[in-house]
């Protein structure tokens, strides 16, 4: 409970946003969904499958004499029938086991028919191999399907292949399958299974991705050359708002990753020549949703609102003196232009002289006229980092975190959109508020403690409580705001898409390659990222536990600001976070105290 108590103080003062959702593997939720029926469940038996040993059948007889009876056939191969005897079945097909007992029974008797079929297949066990989530052996029928056995054995690793799986039987022979046509719906293989078969899952070795505008955005796996038209037919398409004039390559360069811009419209048959190699990143954008030909008129003024843009429109055209209002600011107005390169221009003007036709401004489509209060002095805010157009931006009212981003023309292909780090200076007073509190409470209860107490233990208990005050008196308050900015083709005019405000600043990082390592180890660090690697990897890097660890309070602040005391999943820029056991000593209020404060300066400082 007092780590919880920790860990909701930490995220109420440290508030950062998130980009968490990724691309899957495409097929990879399949297996979440197999239908896993009993393995003697009898469905569709093909009529080539061989009769073995723990098969139930059923044989039907009518004419001159009427049989039903249902069969097991034993650990010889055979069958017992009245009046026939043994009937060596094993090995033969259903068809074939069908013919030979019609030509039994027609010796003996004249004028029946027979109907044979599987009631009850009997049941083998296979190995299943590889990059499966759980390799094993596993009892199944002989026509179990390669999606039940598959599924059974939890699904293929998001390393493994779907389509280069194989099916080698004990002489060695192979069967390969392709899931892709599958999940295509061009039906299931037509597999029969043999005792001491191995399913093996090798590790992929290609893989592609397409985002934004298409209907099955994922990663795919390529087993043979493929252009981007082909990967565009694997995710289903273009949907109907894509921007099919430019399509987008992010390929892996020796010296980093580059961008490749593709024109459909103007390089013909560019779609079906382009060859993707392994780790394209195809992105197709939307087309935007705001209406082109209009002029948006904002502020204070009696008829805000969108007005239609025509050749030769000037502010005069739209606006009148009738439109002030008694605090209208007419001496100065601006226009926020955007540009076809996604930068924006602001342009000054005399309100008052545009209108009279004094020094009148042409407009061009998609200008903003914001007109502000006699009251209200220009609001601005700051983007920096890996953005194409950094710097201070005037915003207007109602604008929203989207459209300054696309007004700074964007993130730069080196954005780390999961460590977005975005600022508030109303959210950093009010935490700079509650964190005077908190030292002003903590402060009380350690000179209550230091009156009452002789304990030369304790006086140094609540010394070291005193630093730590004074440290986190000292540190400074960010005041972050979790924004979620991904999908970022659904960002725009979600929930997440607040309001700006004066003051506010966003920062676009790069991916980091660290993971740090703070607290209660021998030599605090910032260790490489490894991918897969867990906790105790960072931990042994940072030369193990000190012997004031507590090593049941282990916690990661998150690259996006959240703490978790999840400790399987690390990611690059993670902060991990090793606290502070005050063992062996008196006063439990000055230990949760001294712990809290300890928790509390290992996030700030």
């Amino acid at each position: 409970m007092r780590k919880i108590c920790l860990l909701t103080l930490i995220l109420f003062l440290f508030k950062h946003s998130l980009f968490s959702e990724e691309l899957k593997i495409f097929g990879q939720d399949f297996f979440s969904n197999v239908n896993l029926t009993s393995p003697e469940a009898v469905r569709f038996i093909p009529e080539k499958y061989f009769l073995g040993p723990g098969d139930q059948i059923e044989i039907s007889v009518w004419g001159v004499v009427e049989i039903r009876q249902q069969l097991e056939i034993d650990r010889e191969g055979n069958i017992l029938i009245p009046r026939l005897g043994k009937i060596h079945l094993s090995g033969k097909t259903l068809i074939e086991a069908r013919k030979y007992l019609q030509d039994l029974f027609n010796r003996t008797y004249r004028n029946v028919k027979l109907e044979l079929t599987l009631t009850r297949a009997r049941l083998i066990n296979v190995f299943v191999m590889g990059e499966v989530k759980k390799p094993g052996t596993y009892t199944i029928t002989p026509f179990s399907t390669i999606m039940e056995v598959l599924g059974m054995a939890g699904g293929i690793t998001e390393k493994g292949s779907m389509r280069k799986i194989s099916i080698i039987r004990r002489d060695g022979t192979k069967q390969e399958v392709d899931l892709y046509p599958v999940f295509f719906g061009s039906g299931l293989p037509e597999i029969v299974f043999y005792p001491e078969d191995t399913v093996y899952v090798p590790l992929g070795s290609k893989f592609v991705s397409i985002k934004g505008a298409v209907r099955r955005p994922a990663i795919y796996e390529i087993v043979a050359p493929v252009t981007i038209k082909q990967l565009i037919d694997f995710a289903g398409g273009f949907l109907s708002d894509a921007d099919t004039k430019r399509i987008a390559v992010i390929r892996n360069d020796t010296s980093g990753k580059k961008l490749i811009d593709i024109f459909p419209q103007i390089e013909k048959d560019a779609l079906e020549k382009f060859v993707l190699e392994d780790g394209d990143e195809v992105e197709i954008s939307f087309i935007s949703k705001d209406i082109v030909d209009c002029i948006f008129v904002e502020g204070t003024v009696r008829n805000p609102g969108k007005y239609q843009w025509k050749q030769n429109l000037f502010v005069s055209d739209i606006i009148s003196e009738t439109d002030f209002l008694p605090d209208t600011l007419v001496e100065l107005a601006e226009i926020i232009r955007e540009k076809e390169t996604g930068n924006r221009e602001i342009i000054q003007f005399s309100l008052i002289d545009a209108v009279k036709k004094i020094k009148d401004i042409k407009l061009e489509p998609r200008d903003r006229i914001v007109i502000r209060s006699k009251e209200r002095p220009l609001k601005k805010a700051t983007i920096s980092g890996e953005i194409k157009f950094p710097g201070e931006y005037v915003i207007y009212p109602g604008e929203t975190l989207s459209s300054l981003i696309s007004r700074a023309g964007g993130f730069t292909p080196q954005a780390y959109l999961p460590g977005v780090i975005f600022t508030r200076v109303s959210v950093k007073q009010r935490e700079k508020q509650e964190l005077e509190k908190f030292i002003m409470e903590k402060q009380t209860v350690l000179e209550k403690e230091a009156g009452r107490t002789e304990s030369e233990e304790e006086k140094a208990l609540i010394e070291k409580s005193k630093t730590l005050l004074q440290q986190l008196a000292q540190a400074p308050v960010t005041g972050r705001v979790i924004v979620h900015l991904e999908p970022w083709e659904k960002f725009k005019g979600s929930e997440s898409d607040i309001l700006l405000e004066h003051g506010d600043s966003i920062h676009i990082p790069s991916k980091p390659t660290v993971v740090s390592v703070v607290g209660e180890v021998n030599h605090p660090a910032n260790v490489l990222f490894k991918n897969g690697a867990d906790v105790n990897y960072y931990i042994n890097k940072a030369g193990s536990f000190t012997k004031n660890a507590d090593t049941k309070n282990i916690f990661i602040v998150k690259i996006d600001g959240t703490a978790s005391t999840d400790l399987k999943k690390i990611d690059p820029g993670d902060v991990i976070v090793v606290g502070f056991l005050a063992k062996d000593r008196p006063g439990k209020i000055l230990k949760d105290i001294l712990q809290m404060l300890y928790y509390v300066k290992m996030i700030i400082v």
